[in-house]
């Protein structure tokens, strides 16, 4: 029985303590705002793949930047998109890499336009998703933040939509991470967690790294081979970039699906390259989190245990039900402006569905770490 009381804290408790923690450093989080005279050269790098309904937006705005015409250009890899599309963005002034792979996968298209276009082309790549939509002031507020150094700038990636509680709840969920995972580390001197886009990186890091990429989870994989070179990943939480949440519980369940299946792979790649990695601390700090429970599954079962231990007079109730309260207090202090008690009732009511989804992401068939899971972003 000691056992499982163990077990039960490690996996519930601690995650509560460790979201606390990192919860209370997020609030004394400020990025740096340093203008730069320096002007550095960018590549915005675009995967699209089947993106022909909302591609063009993403590219528009992208091109749309207060910043010296001559210093940026964007990229489309265009993969399962109709010529149509890809004669459209290039009146927009995008160049168009078409590709065609057997496994398509963002990982793939990166690396083809890192072969594209060559070893010296700029100094920076910026990764944006095909759905992502950024200010006039991107490209500046990037530069004024990398000041010409060999850094990576991760940018506060927040909710296009909110039109539906799935998407509500996807939206607030990502705002956490933000402040746990991004400021909260920043504050206390650990690199930012990456999140898929909205990311600018040392383009000779990235044209020599990119091919190693093995998984559809290439942010966290990326997050390993940043810490292991000794690069620091900073957050720009000034620096919005618009992300269309999904809408429906299968969507979520899917994109939960991928990320977990590569997560599981990168675990035991983190651990046998602990030793070798420069930033050991951060290196360690990821193997942590990525072997909490879902976070759907830690705010339900958190407090059932609790329950479950105070029913029975278990001297360690006071320890379930502390990490209750500190696990929620980390969520209410992180919860954006934007959230109403309306938006909390309309999440409240899907519950039941998203951790039934998670049960089957666990439970279920994981899939390969390299297979590509696509979610409609129509649904």
């Amino acid at each position: 029985m000691i056992i499982v009381h163990i077990i039960l804290i490690l996996l519930l408790v601690f995650p509560a303590a460790y979201y606390f923690f990192f919860a209370v450093a997020a609030l004394m989080y400020r990025s740096t705002r340093e203008s730069s005279t320096e002007k550095s050269s960018f590549c915005i790098m675009i995967p699209a793949y089947k993106s022909d309904a909302f591609i063009l937006d993403t590219v528009k705005a992208a091109m749309n930047q207060d910043y010296p015409t001559e210093k940026f250009r964007i990229l489309v890899i265009s993969d399962n998109m109709s010529l149509h599309t890809d004669e459209l963005l290039r009146s927009e002034g995008a160049m168009v890499l078409k590709v065609s792979f057997t496994n398509s996968t963002k990982a793939a298209s990166l690396c083809a336009a890192a072969k594209y276009l060559g070893p010296q082309a700029v100094d920076y790549t910026v990764i944006l998703d095909s759905d992502n939509i950024v200010s006039p002031t991107f490209l500046s507020d990037m530069n004024d933040m990398l000041r010409g150094r060999n850094t990576v700038v991760q940018g506060h990636r927040c909710a296009k939509n909110i039109d539906t509680p799935i998407a509500v709840a996807d939206a607030i969920f990502e705002e956490v991470n933000n402040k746990i995972f991004r400021a909260g580390h920043c504050s206390v001197g650990l690199s930012s967690a990456l999140i898929g886009s909205g990311t600018a990186i040392p383009y000779a890091w990235f044209y020599e790294n990119v091919s190693r990429l093995a998984t559809c989870g290439e942010d966290k994989e990326m997050e390993l081979m940043l810490l292991k070179d000794g690069l620091f990943v900073e957050y720009a939480d000034h620096i919005d970039i618009l992300d269309e949440k999904t809408r429906c519980i299968e969507n979520l369940r899917r994109q939960r699906l991928r990320w977990m299946t590569s997560q599981y792979y990168l675990i035991g790649k983190a651990l046998r390259e602990l030793p070798d990695a420069k930033f050991k601390i951060g290196y360690a700090d990821k193997l942590i989190q990525w072997t909490f429970p879902p976070r759907i599954l830690l705010l339900t079962m958190l407090p059932l245990i609790a329950i479950i231990y105070a029913v029975a007079g278990s001297p360690l109730m006071s320890l379930f039900i502390g990490g209750t309260v500190i696990l929620y207090t980390a969520i209410l202090l992180e919860l954006p402006k934007w959230v109403t008690l309306k938006h909390i009732a309309s999440i409240t009511t899907y519950v039941p569905r998203m951790l039934c989804a998670t049960l089957r992401n666990i439970f279920g068939k994981k899939g390969n770490k390299d297979t590509f899971i696509h979610t409609d972003h129509q649904q």
